[in-house]
């Protein structure tokens, strides 16, 4: 088995604490089913959630993500694969390593045994948040501005990973979790599985930001103003004419938006 990541020597004591610091005691854990098992690639990922008790008697959630011969093929293993799991884990720290607010891992590991890979991935719950997609649609939510409102922290992030050189790929409100409070609006960025560095920034803004708002609510082209003005006037370096060009390109395209 290869080695296995603690995010800290606290991180650890608490798994030992809960029996769950060895890779066999996570595997055999048995509860129920968080998200079922996803049959694909050959193998199977699924997501259980658990809660932990530390030395003070507080309860902590997390995520325990398992997966058996769920791989995905890379230049460096075009053959066989690596786990999908191990790829998350690495840009979990990548956009961590770049301060870019994200999933919190506590534990990675793999191991093959009898001719099969599996790998497990334990993050920190993201307790008291929900996502975009839920919470703009949420009746207790009635009275919150116009989603651009909140839009603008979102983002800044998304423009941030892209300065980094990151794309998401898959970018769409569900991926995007809030929790608003009396301390103001978090945002965290979920779901990296298929994250991806890219060497040239025009490759890297391609999609996502469309992605996002296409898939989204909605808007009026006011809404589109204020979202793209918070990505382009966040960093520098960037034409404000590509403003007026991606804003018109979005409304050409989705005659479902309101034009006022």
């Amino acid at each position: 088995m290869k080695q296995a990541y603690f995010n800290s020597s606290e991180t650890k004591q608490l798994l030992e604490k809960n029996h769950l610091a060895e890779f066999e005691q996570l595997w055999d854990l048995k509860t129920a089913w968080f998200e079922e098992p996803n049959y694909r690639r050959n193998g199977w990922s699924g997501v259980i959630k658990y809660p932990l008790l530390d030395c003070s008697g507080e309860t902590s959630w997390v995520f325990i993500k398992r997966q058996e011969n769920h791989n995905c093929k890379t230049p460096a293993h075009p053959i066989e694969g690596i786990p999908t799991f191990q790829r998350e884990y690495q840009n979990i720290r990548h956009l961590n390593n770049n301060n870019i607010p994200t999933l919190t891992t506590l534990y990675y590991s793999e191991r093959r045994i009898k001719g099969k890979n599996q790998a497990i991935l334990v993050t920190q719950s993201l307790e008291g948040y929900e996502s975009f997609e839920h919470f703009f649609s949420g009746a207790k939510n009635a009275d919150i501005p116009r989603p651009t409102e909140i839009m603008s922290l979102p983002c800044q992030i998304i423009r941030n990973m892209h300065d980094a050189h990151f794309r998401h790929n898959c970018l769409y409100a569900k991926h995007l979790f809030v929790k608003v409070d009396a301390e103001g609006v978090d945002v965290r960025l979920i779901d990296l599985e298929k994250l991806k560095w890219l060497p040239f920034l025009r490759q890297v803004r391609k999609n996502d930001l469309s992605r996002l708002i296409r898939r989204g609510e909605p808007m009026t082209r006011h809404d589109l103003q204020n979202i793209l003005s918070s990505y382009y006037q966040t960093g520098h370096n960037l034409q404000q004419s590509a403003l007026a060009d991606e804003l018109n390109s979005l409304l050409d395209s989705q005659k479902r938006y309101e034009i006022k």
